[in-house]
């Protein structure tokens, strides 16, 4: 194919990809306008690589654009924990036992929050003060203190 059809393809497919949800096909337009690229300078030749190189380019580009996706939105459970609750000091409002949560007021607001739901390993009375060791979501893990 020449250049100009490469170049075309790969246009189409992108524009294709306004109306086409998922964010994939615009990689195969660039695979495209990227073999279009490749063979107006005359580096690929025969129509069978030419095709070879516009499939595998563009499953690379779909590879490392999903690969730095993940790696900039999706991020594990320790990094979502927010490190800016934890350390903090209050003092408990409802009993906390073992797999039944109960409810904490810090002794400083966090975004406007006082009271929160908050869960420990120990059982923590009404008025005792408590430390928070995580933060998960909207909901605290505390600890006693002594």
């Amino acid at each position: 194919m020449t250049p100009i059809l490469w170049l075309a393809l790969g246009v189409v497919l992108m524009a294709v990809e306004i109306i086409a949800p998922g964010f994939i096909v615009f990689w195969f337009g660039l695979g495209g306008i990227f073999t279009a690229l490749l063979v107006f300078f005359e580096i690929i030749k025969e129509q069978e690589i030419q095709w070879l190189f516009f499939f595998s380019s563009s499953l690379l580009f779909i590879f490392l654009w999903f690969a730095y996706f993940k790696k900039k939105y999706f991020t594990s459970e320790l990094a979502e924990r927010d490190p800016t609750l934890i350390q903090l000091s209050g003092v408990c409002v409802d009993r906390i036992e073992p797999k039944k949560p109960g409810t904490v007021e810090l002794f400083e607001s966090y975004h406007g929050l006082k009271r929160w739901k908050a869960e420990s390993s120990e059982i923590i009375e009404p008025e005792e003060e408590i430390q928070v060791i995580e933060a998960t979501g909207i909901r605290l893990v505390v600890k006693k203190v002594n």
